[in-house]
C-alpha cells in the first residue's frame, strides 16, 4: 500500500469514566473522543474509508486493560496502531495485574502534572509512528523480496517456455507476452534485424501488442540507424530506460516519433528498450516495452500488465511509472534467451524444411520410375492430412475426443509420403504388369503355338507327300482325306487354344478355376508332338506360363504378389534407419501397417482389430485405396468413377476390411472434395 494512498487519523480514545481526569487544555490540543464502546468507535473510524489508518492512544483504567487488549487483537492490526495509557488513582493502581506490557506506554495518576500527561501522550504517538514506519519498511522489503522471487520464477518459466516453443511466430508472441508480464508493461513491440538481397541490414517491425486496447498494426521495415529509439539500440547494443518519451533530451542521438500515439490515441511515456543478442553476441532484434504499470510497493501478484487498463489520460497519470532499473538486466537476460530461442527456432525450421524437401525429392525420384503412379504418395499424404483435420473438427462419434497436434499431423504426412518407399527394391516390371503374362511372355507363347500350328501342318503335309510319292496305292485317296481332316481338326483346336490362353491372360476376377482349363489344355497339347530343328521336344506352355495363367484374381502370380507385399517391410527397414526425433518415432510403424485389414486378411502380419492397428495406419489404408481407385488410367486398370469408389469403400468397411467410422466421416463430410484431384 503506497503512503500517498493512506489516510492517517490520529485520535485519543478515553474511557467515559475518566473524562474528568483529562485537563481542558489537553482536550483543546488533541483529538479526544470519550467512548464507552471502543469496538464501535474504532470501527466507525476505519469504516469511513478503506484506506484509513488509525493512530490511537487509548486511555483506560487498569481494570479495563485485559478486555481492551483482547478487543485489539480481534481487529485488523494492519490498519490500527495503538498505545495504551493506564489512568487511575494512585491508591487504587495495582501494577501486578498488568501483563503484555508491549502496548502500554505509561501510567497516569490523578495527581500528575498536566505537562507530564502531555509528554506521555506525545511519547505514545511517537512510539505509534515509529512502529508504523517499521511495519511499512518491513512490508516494503517483503514486497521487494516477493517481487524478486517472482522475477526469479518468471525467468525460470520464461526459459522453459522459450526452450519448448519452436514456431517462430508463436515465439515472438511468447517473448513479448512474458516480457510485459514481468515488467508490468502495457504495450510492447519486437523488431528483427534482417538483410535485403543486397546485403543491407534493415530493422523489421515484426510484432506488437497492447493490453489496454486493440491496435491493428502491419509489418514494416526501417533503415537501421541511430535516429530512432529502436534503431539506436539495434546499432549500439545499449539498453535504454526512458522515464518519459516526450521528455527525451534534445541532445540525444535518437528521438521519439509520436505518430503511433496520435494515430491510436495513446500516450507512450516510460520505455524500456533492450537488444536481443545471440550466442555470438550479434544483435538480431530489439524488444521495446511501453508504460510500466508495476507498483513495487504493493506488488503481490504481478498481474498489473493485463489487469490495469489505461483508458484515459488520468489513467496514464495515475498508473504509469518508470521501469525499475532492475529490469535493465532482467530484460537483457530474457532478450538473450529469446535471441537464442529464435536462432534455434530458425535453425530447426530450416532443418525441418530441408528435411521435408529431401523427403519430397526422394519420393519424387522414386515415383519417376513409374510415370503411371507418379504423385500417388503426395496425394495419399494430402488425403491423410485432410482426414486427420476433419477428425480434429468433429465433436461426436468414436473420434470426438481424438485430436491431432501439428506434430502429429506432420508425422502422419511424412509416413504417408514414405509409405511406398520400399518399392524401390522391387522389379519395376511387376508394377507395370497389366496382364497375367508379361507382353514378351505372351508373344513367346503365341509364337510357340504358331510353331506348333506349322509343325502340325508340315507333319501332315509330309505324310501326304509320302503317299503321293509311293504311286498312290489302293486306298490312298481315303488315307489322304483322313490325314487332311485330322490336320484341320488339330490346327483348328490349336487356334481355339490360342484364343483361350489369350482370354485367360486377362486379369479379370473369374468364377471358375483357371487351373482346370489349363490342365485340360495341357492334356490336349500333350497328345501333339512338337520338336525343334534338332529334334528336341518343345514345351509349348512353360511352367512359368502355368504359374501366371492360373492366377484367379488380378495379374500377379503368388510369387509376384509376395514380392509386391514385401514393399511395406522394405519401407519399414529403410524408414527405420532414419534418425527421427522422438515426436516422429512412429513413422516407420505407421507406414508398415497401411495394408493391414481389420479382419486380419491384410499384410505383412495379418493384424486383426482396431486395437492392433494404429489410427494413422487405418487412415492411410483408406487414403491409399481411394487414390488407387480414382487415379488416372494405369496400364493395369481404368480410373473408377467417384460414386463407384465410394461404394467400394462402404463395401470394404462393411466387410471389416477398413475402419467404418473413418469411411463414414470421409463420405458424409465429403472430405474427398477438400483434396486435389488426382
Amino acid at each position: 500500500m503506497q503512503l500517498k494512498e493512506i489516510n492517517i487519523t490520529k485520535k485519543i480514545l478515553v474511557s467515559e469514566e475518566f473524562e474528568n481526569f483529562i485537563p481542558n487544555d489537553l482536550k483543546e490540543e488533541y483529538n479526544f473522543e470519550l467512548t464507552g464502546d471502543f469496538r464501535h468507535s474504532i470501527g466507525s473510524i476505519l469504516d469511513e474509508n478503506e484506506r484509513n489508518i488509525l493512530f490511537s492512544v487509548i486511555i483506560i483504567g487498569s481494570t479495563e486493560y485485559r478486555d481492551i487488549y483482547k478487543l485489539m487483537n480481534l481487529l485488523d492490526y494492519s490498519r490500527i496502531y495503538y498505545q495504551i495509557v493506564i489512568i487511575d488513582m494512585e491508591e487504587k493502581l495495582d501494577i501486578s495485574t498488568l501483563d503484555r506490557l508491549y502496548h502500554i506506554s505509561d501510567i497516569i495518576v490523578t495527581d500528575m502534572p498536566v505537562s507530564k500527561k502531555k509528554f506521555i501522550i506525545d511519547k505514545s504517538f511517537s512510539i505509534i509512528k515509529k512502529h508504523f514506519q517499521n511495519e511499512q519498511k518491513k512490508r516494503w522489503y517483503y514486497n521487494k523480496l516477493i517481487d524478486s522471487q517472482n522475477d526469479q520464477d518468471d525467468l525460470i518459466n520464461i526459459g522453459q517456455a522459450l526452450s519448448a516453443e519452436k514456431d517462430i511466430d508463436k515465439l515472438l508472441r511468447l517473448i513479448l507476452s512474458l516480457s510485459k508480464k514481468m515488467t508490468g508493461a502495457d504495450a510492447g513491440s519486437i523488431y528483427l534485424v534482417e538483410e535485403d538481397e543486397n546485403g543491407k541490414k534493415r530493422l523489421r517491425f515484426k510484432y506488437s501488442h497492447t493490453f489496454s486496447r486493440e491496435i491493428p498494426l502491419e509489418e514494416f521495415t526501417m533503415d537501421l540507424n541511430k535516429n530512432s529509439i529502436s534503431g539506436y539500440v539495434a546499432v549500439t547494443g545499449e539498453v535504454l530506460n526512458i522515464p518519459n518519451a516526450y521528455e527525451i533530451d534534445a541532445m540525444a542521438p535518437y528521438s521519439f516519433n509520436p505518430y503511433f500515439d496520435k494515430e491510436n490515441s495513446y500516450i507512450s511515456r516510460s520505455m524500456l528498450v533492450v537488444p536481443m543478442k545471440n550466442h555470438i553476441d550479434q544483435i538480431i532484434g530489439v524488444i521495446q516495452l511501453l508504460n510500466s504499470k508495476e507498483d513495487l510497493k504493493s506488488r503481490t501478484h504481478g498481474n498489473e500488465a493485463f489487469t490495469v487498463m489505461l483508458r484515459s489520460e488520468e489513467d496514464f497519470d495515475r498508473y504509469v511509472v518508470t521501469f525499475d532499473e532492475k529490469y535493465n538486466n532482467l530484460l537483457q537476460a530474457i532478450a538473450g534467451q529469446a535471441a537464442i530461442a529464435l536462432e534455434n527456432g530458425r535453425l530447426i525450421s530450416q532443418i525441418q524444411k530441408q528435411f521435408e524437401e529431401f523427403v519430397k525429392a526422394s519420393v519424387s525420384a522414386i515415383e519417376s520410375r513409374d510415370p503411371a503412379t507418379s504423385g500417388h504418395s503426395f496425394r495419399v499424404a494430402e488425403i491423410c492430412t485432410a482426414i486427420a483435420n476433419e477428425i480434429n473438427d468433429i465433436n461426436y462419434g468414436s473420434y470426438a475426443m481424438t485430436k491431432f497436434s501439428e506434430t502429429d499431423l506432420k508425422e502422419l504426412e511424412f509416413a504417408a509420403l514414405l509409405h511406398d518407399f520400399g518399392k524401390v527394391y522391387i522389379d519395376l516390371n511387376i508394377f507395370r504388369k497389366a496382364k497375367k503374362l508379361y507382353p514378351r511372355d505372351l508373344e513367346n507363347l503365341k509364337l510357340r503355338l504358331d510353331y506348333l500350328y506349322r509343325f502340325i501342318e508340315l507333319k501332315y503335309a509330309s505324310e501326304i507327300q509320302n503317299i503321293l510319292k509311293s504311286g498312290m496305292p489302293a486306298g490312298s485317296d481315303e488315307k489322304i482325306r483322313e490325314l487332311e481332316n485330322a490336320k484341320n481338326s488339330i490346327i483348328k483346336r490349336i487356334g481355339e487354344i490360342k484364343e483361350d490362353l489369350i482370354n485367360l491372360n486377362e486379369p479379370t476376377v473369374s468364377d471358375f478355376e483357371p487351373m482346370e482349363l489349363l490342365e485340360s489344355i495341357l492334356q490336349e497339347l500333350g497328345k501333339f508332338e512338337c520338336r525343334d530343328l534338332t529334334g528336341s521336344p518343345i514345351e509349348v506352355i512353360t511352367d512359368e506360363n502355368i504359374l501366371n495363367l492360373s492366377t484367379k484374381r488380378g495379374s500377379l502370380n503368388p510369387v509376384e504378389r509376395n514380392e509386391i507385399e514385401s514393399h511395406v517391410t522394405e519401407t519399414y527397414k529403410f524408414v527405420s534407419k532414419i534418425p527421427w526425433p522422438p515426436e516422429y518415432k512412429n513413422i516407420p510403424e505407421i507406414a508398415l501397417r497401411h495394408h493391414e485389414k481389420l479382419d486380419g486378411t491384410g499384410y505383412p502380419d495379418g493384424l486383426k482389430g482396431r486395437d492392433s492397428i494404429s489410427l494413422q495406419s487405418r487412415i492411410m489404408a483408406i487414403a491409399d485405396i481411394y487414390d488407387a481407385l480414382t487415379a488416372k488410367d494405369r496400364p493395369y486398370k481404368k480410373s473408377v468413377p467417384l460414386d463407384r469408389v465410394l461404394c467400394i469403400l462402404k463395401e470394404e468397411a462393411a466387410n471389416s476390411k477398413v475402419d467404418p467410422d473413418i469411411v463414414e466421416l470421409f463420405i458424409n463430410n465429403r472430405v474427398y472434395e477438400k483434396i486435389s484431384m488426382p
